[in-house]
Formats: structure tokens, C-alpha cells, sequence
């Protein structure tokens, strides 16, 4: 809610509060409260009635009493009843306008007292006041509006009960009035609900005149285009958003959303693409519509944006994994088939070293395509939450010396170097996750290590945490690819490794391993210069501080 609709509906209700209170003390009255009708109640509100010169917590019991009491009707408009002195002292009604001289035990009636000024004697003043009750029904033409009940001296009445025909007038004055007063009121609440939308919506909302001048520009618009609404009030939309299609070609004012709002053809969730203030162009989904005067001419349009970046990213990532998946897959099963109807013919025959070659590639190709499926098993644990780890002391050299033999023992053409520190810490871990890091690290450095076979596995401990990295003297990655290296589907192509296999998993499935043991992973790198990964797992033990003495 803004600040000046707050101050708006504060002084609307201290108008209806003065309001009331000159319509009681016309009437003769000190104090009472209008009640509005079930017909006229705003259901935006909670307010169903306005008190004057009343405490608020002697307010049920007086329409408790009300209630049990007569009540006007439209053929008998107006009601008075004797209020017994002992709900005046029970509801204290006037305790809240004792003056701070006033002495606390102080009744209504010796109050009202206190305050004539015939009282001067001080035997009037201890004289005992009786108070009555009036009730008057106020209704127009849209129907009932309220009760004004007030509380009167009995014996002081107003001269406007002594002529119906004044009264009658003065009753409408009122009813009009009222009427009047509670629709402002509700207008400024229905305000305030839509200043609220406005203000808080996660979408982009901007307003236009008919002239396509912006008049409204919403907190989401300015996190979405990155302009101020200081800074585009009055300014022609089109130039703001300069919006295009999805092809990138200018919208041109006649196909303008808005402007086909305004011809009667409210727009529904269009795909186009907006222009932020720093040239950034992305793809958004708009609805327009259009407000239109009581004569039906259009006044204001109204453009609602919601960004849909996010879902054309993964719009993109589900047609990249199912063109990597179905290339992934079709490979080795083209391959195992392949060898397999080879090998099946009845014409052919095959020495010992041919046939074993051929069988050799088979499971190659079947591990392959195990090791896939597993992979993509394993991503959706991961998406699903359901990565289990079994955390416990870890000791990390004789598993990355375990690691290195196999793969030395695998690709005789690498040399790999391990740098260990003496006396490395344990480390919390799961120890099969690990490994799985470790061996997928490994195989991508020597994948994408075509020239300078060489790969250097080393530890180093800082803080309360060890550091693993794995270095090798590739081709390097450059720094826009680092930046989505570890999410999924996301393969790097080099002219010096084309057609590498893999589905784009392996770092993801690293970075959720790590990342599931409190750690951190990251990259290192630099283009024909090598790139070394780095993970890091928290010690069993903390470090010790260094002794300090003073």
C-alpha cells in the first residue's frame, strides 16, 4: 500500500468519524456509533460500524443491549429508550475522554454533571444524570445503509424531532451522506488491494494512456528492463521495450500488443522478445488489455510481462538431452549390433584374434552404454533428492594412489603424477562417491589431453578443509564455458577432440556429490594452457590455531 493511499483512508475515516459525531450532536446526543447495514457492508472491510466518543471495549455490550431493545424501522424511523443507570456505570462509555484531573471512579452521569454549565452548585453536580438511547434508520434508494445509535441526557431533545418534515430531510441529508462516505471508503480499499498487486507482482506490469505514454511502471518492470519508473514516465512504451518477434524482427507499431488491445482484441500470453535498458534482449510472454471510459472509448492499456528466459532454457535442455541421449545411445547399440550379426553369420569363419578383437568391442561398447544409463539413473536421484550418502573418516591417499594404478595400469600412454602431502588429514566422506569423483576427473583429463599426455593428481590442506586437484596440459576451456561447465547436457567441443562421447552428466553428477558432502568444486583454466580441477572436503579434525603469545 502506498503512503498517500494510507493517509487517504485515514482522513476519509476521520471525515466519517466527524461526520457522525455532528450528526449526534445535532440530535442532541454526547456520544454513540453508526452501524452499518449487511447490505451496505464493504466485505473488503472489517469495520462494521464507526464509534464517536465511545471506549471501544464498551462497544459489544452496548449493541448487546441494542439488540434486546427496540430497533427502528422504515415505517417507525426512529426509537428512544431509556438506558438504565447501571449499564452507564457498567459500560464506563465515557472513560477514555476523562480529562487526567478527573478522578478515576468518576461515572458518566456525574461527569455529564461536572461539564453543565448550570452545575456550578455543587448539589447539582452530585445529582445523578439518566441517559437514554436513540436509534435512527437511515435508508435512500439503493436500500438500507445503517443505524445511528446514540446516547442522549433524557430530557434534551433536538428542535429537528419537533418538525417531521425537517427531519425527514435532515434524514436524508444524512443517508446521503453516509452513503457517500462509505462508497469513498471503499474505493480507496479497492485501491489499495490493486495498488498492492501492482506493487508486489512477480510480473512486469506497465499502464499506458491512449497516446501510448507510460503513466505506470511496476517494481517487477524495473527489475525486468532495468529502467526506473522516474525515468520512462511519459515516455513513448514502444521506444522503452523497442519489442520484436520471435524471429527478431521489429514488431512495427501495428502489430503492437497494445495497440490490438486497444482495437478490441485483447492479446492472451503472446511470445515476443523486449529490449532491457542495457541492450540485453530476452524473450517474454505479454497479455494486454485495454480500460475503456462509461461512454466505451478506450482510456488506458494495460501490459502485463512475464519473462520466460527460464523457460526457453529448459526448453533447450530437454531437446539437448534427447539429441545427445538418442546419439549416445544409438552409437553403441549400432555398434554392438554391428559386430554382433557379424559374428552371427553361418558363412563366415573367424581366427582366435579376430574373434576375441570383436567380442572385446562388444563389451566395450555394452560398458559404455551401462555406464550411460547409469549416469542417467543418477541424475534423476539427484533432480529427485535422493542422493544417499554413507558419511565416515576417509583416509584420501591410499584411495587416490588405488585410483591412479587402474587408470596407469588402463592408458599406458599417460604418464600420471601424484603430489601428496606427508601426514594428510582424514577427511568425512563417502568413500565409493569419491572414487566415482576422482575416476571421472581422471578420465576427463586424459580425454581432453591429446598432445601432452601428462596428469598430475595433488592434495593440499587449508583450513578446515582438504583440496583435490586434478591438472592436466590440454586444450583448456574458456571462461564462457566455465561458467556452465558443471550443469547438465553441457559438453565442450574443440576442433582437437571432435566427436568425444559422453552425455554431459559426469561433472554434474561431481558438483552433486560434493556439493551433498558440504564441499565445493571449480575449475581452473585457460584456453591451450591445461585446466586443473579442484574439489574440496571437510576434515575430520579441525585444524589446530597457532599459539600466539603475548
Amino acid at each position: 500500500m502506498s503512503r498517500s493511499l494510507t493517509q487517504h483512508f485515514k482522513d476519509l475515516h476521520g471525515q466519517l468519524v466527524i461526520l457522525i459525531g455532528s450528526a449526534i450532536r445535532l440530535l442532541g446526543g454526547e456520544a454513540g456509533l453508526f452501524v452499518v447495514a449487511n447490505e451496505a457492508f464493504d466485505p473488503q472491510s472489517s469495520e462494521e460500524y464507526t464509534a464517536y466518543q465511545i471506549n471501544e471495549t464498551a462497544v459489544a455490550s452496548l449493541l448487546a443491549h441494542i439488540q434486546r431493545g427496540p430497533l427502528p424501522t422504515p415505517a417507525r424511523p426512529f426509537v428512544v429508550e431509556r438506558l438504565p443507570a447501571a449499564l452507564l456505570d457498567e459500560l464506563d462509555l465515557f472513560a477514555d475522554f476523562i480529562g487526567p484531573d478527573t478522578e478515576a471512579k468518576t461515572t458518566p452521569s456525574q461527569l455529564h454533571s461536572s461539564q453543565d454549565p448550570a452545575g456550578s452548585n455543587s448539589e447539582s453536580r452530585r445529582q445523578p444524570q439518566e441517559y437514554e438511547r436513540c436509534s435512527l434508520i437511515l435508508h435512500d434508494q439503493g436500500g438500507l445503509i445503517g443505524m445511528l445509535h446514540y446516547l442522549r441526557p433524557i430530557g434534551r431533545s433536538s428542535c429537528l424531532e419537533n418538525d417531521e418534515i425537517r427531519f425527514a430531510l435532515f434524514r436524508a441529508q444524512l443517508a446521503a451522506s453516509m452513503r457517500f462516505a462509505l462508497k469513498a471508503q471503499s474505493l480507496v480499499r479497492e485501491q489499495e488491494r490493486l495498488a498492492a498487486i501492482f506493487q508486489y507482482s512477480t510480473d512486469g506490469i506497465l499502464t499506458v494512456d491512449h497516446a501510448f505514454r507510460i503513466i505506470d511502471f511496476n517494481p517487477a518492470m524495473e527489475r525486468l528492463t532495468g529502467w526506473r519508473e522516474s525515468e520512462v514516465l511519459g515516455r513513448f512504451y514502444y521506444d522503452v521495450l523497442r519489442p520484436k518477434d520471435r524471429q527478431g524482427n521489429d514488431l512495427g507499431l501495428e502489430n503492437s500488443p497494445i495497440l490490438q488491445a486497444f482495437a478490441g482484441k485483447p492479446v492472451v500470453n503472446r511470445e515476443i522478445q523486449i529490449t532491457a535498458r542495457d541492450g540485453q534482449r530476452f524473450s517474454v510472454s505479454v497479455s494486454a488489455s485495454c480500460v475503456h471510459s462509461a461512454r466505451g472509448e478506450p482510456m488506458n492499456g494495460i501490459l502485463t510481462v512475464r519473462d520466460i528466459t527460464r523457460e526457453r532454457e529448459q526448453e533447450e535442455q530437454r531437446s539437448m538431452f534427447i539429441s545427445v541421449i538418442s546419439h549416445e545411445l544409438q552409437t553403441p547399440i549400432a555398434i554392438i549390433k554391428g559386430y554382433a550379426s557379424t559374428l552371427a553369420r553361418a558363412d563366415a569363419s573367424f581366427d582366435r584374434e579376430t574373434l576375441r578383437a570383436r567380442l572385446l568391442a562388444i563389451e566395450e561398447e555394452a560398458d559404455r552404454l551401462n555406464k550411460l544409463v547409469g549416469n542417467l539413473l543418477y541424475a534423476s536421484r539427484i533432480e529427485a533428492g535422493g542422493l544417499h550418502m554413507e558419511i565416515a573418516p576417509l583416509d584420501l591417499e591410499p584411495l587416490i594412489q588405488g585410483v591412479v594404478r587402474r587408470f596407469q595400469a588402463r592408458s599406458t600412454d599417460v604418464e600420471i603424477k601424484v603430489q601428496l602431502p606427508p601426514n594428510l588429514p582424514l577427511v568425512m566422506a563417502d568413500r565409493d562417491r569419491i572414487e566415482e569423483v576422482l575416476e571421472n576427473l581422471l578420465d576427463n583429463a586424459i580425454k581432453y589431453s591429446p598432445r601432452q599426455r601428462s596428469v598430475t593428481v595433488s592434495c593440499s590442506t587449508v583450513g578446515d578443509e582438504v583440496i583435490v586437484s586434478v591438472s592436466d596440459q590440454g586444450m583448456g576451456i574458456s571462461l564462457r564455458d566455465q561458467e556452465r561447465l558443471f550443469q547438465r547436457f553441457q559438453r565442450i567441443n574443440h576442433p582437437s577432440t571432435p566427436g568425444r562421447p559422453g552425455a554431459g552428466l559426469g561433472l554434474y553428477i561431481c558438483r552433486a556429490i560434493i556439493e551433498a558432502h558440504g564441499g565445493r568444486i571449480w575449475v581452473e583454466s585457460a584456453l591451450h594452457q591445461g585446466s586443473t580441477f579442484s574439489f574440496s572436503l571437510p576434515r575430520k579434525e579441525k585444524a589446530q590455531l597457532p599459539m600466539v603469545v603475548f
